[in-house]
């Protein structure tokens, strides 16, 4: 008996994507576009709740969807409005830029310092502050690329403890939280290196993700890329960033020491790479002709 699969035309793949789906959700989009479009025109760029709407009406979103969704962008202190008029403009907020900037680097530009084989330990009482500060602290150190090792306990091999500081500062409310830098040290009943990273992250769940992105992607070849319209080419990179971004948020970024040779994040960085590159400029061009935004964004931005 023989079977049939059905294929998926790449480029069809990509027009029938849609919030709706569940994949990406229209905050994640939204967040897609502050950080990789409006960010890079300038800190204090903004975008109305039309133009955004212009912006991802290709995944099915409207101003309805996107007025529910920047409400609870703004209660997290993502982004602040400014009324005039009618009308609402909406930007960064200045004091989440620093974190827009560390998403960036983590999502376009990964470390690639050398390391000296020290990890980054925090600590937090579990008394101090309020769940929800806690909460949150536990969640922009996740964003800068900590991993949870055990209650209360974030460690990372590549964020230095002076970013760690900066963001308990930031998220306020704590007097107590240790912060400190040092190696490992081995031994029968102590724990290693091998089962720390074990518990900062989850490789194999981690791997299976960035290869779904590859695979995905590398579908969409270059002669592809070059025959979509300004349109699909806008939301070819907002899908491909999106998707990126959550894989590589929930990626603490190990050095290569700590990572197998054929680990599928370097894979999965340069396809997004190569599609990047070949999209940006169109996309560039529609995000202008949608909101008149003079977008210019670094096609190589994506670095290998």
């Amino acid at each position: 008996m023989s079977s049939h699969v059905d294929v998926v035309d790449p480029i069809e793949d990509v027009r029938a994507a849609a919030c709706s789906d569940g994949a990406p959700s229209a905050r994640n989009l939204i967040v897609t576009v502050f950080g990789d479009v409006v960010v890079p025109a300038g800190d204090a760029t903004e975008l109305t709740v039309a133009d955004l709407a212009a912006v991802l009406a290709g995944f099915g979103v409207n101003e309805r969807l996107v007025r529910t969704s920047l409400s609870r962008i703004v209660a997290d202190g993502l982004l602040v409005a400014r009324s005039s008029g009618r009308r609402s403009f909406y930007r960064v907020h200045p004091d989440a830029l620093d974190l827009f900037r560390s998403a960036d680097r983590r999502i376009y530009r990964p470390s690639t310092e050398p390391w000296d084989g020290s990890w980054t330990l925090v600590v937090l009482d579990g008394n101090e502050a309020s769940p929800s500060r806690r909460a949150r602290l536990r969640h922009e150190l996740g964003w800068a690329g900590f991993g949870t090792v055990a209650p209360n306990v974030m460690a990372s091999p590549v964020v230095e403890p002076d970013a760690v500081i900066d963001t308990v500062a930031r998220v306020g409310g704590f007097s107590n939280v240790l912060v400190t830098r040092s190696t490992l040290h081995d031994g029968d009943g102590v724990l290693g290196r091998d089962e720390l990273v074990r518990r900062a992250v989850e490789l194999d769940e981690l791997e299976a993700s960035y290869a779904t992105f590859s695979d995905r992607f590398a579908a969409l070849g270059d002669d592809d890329l070059a025959r979509l319209d300004d349109a699909l080419a806008l939301k070819t990179r907002l899908l491909l960033v999106s998707t990126f971004r959550r894989v590589a948020l929930a990626d603490p970024q190990l050095p290569p020491e700590l990572l197998p040779a054929d680990w599928a994040g370097r894979r999965a960085r340069r396809e997004a790479d190569r599609v990047y590159r070949a999209v940006c400029a169109a996309a560039d061009r529609e995000v202008t002709t949608l909101t008149g935004l003079r977008a210019a964004t670094d096609p190589g931005r994506f670095a290998r």
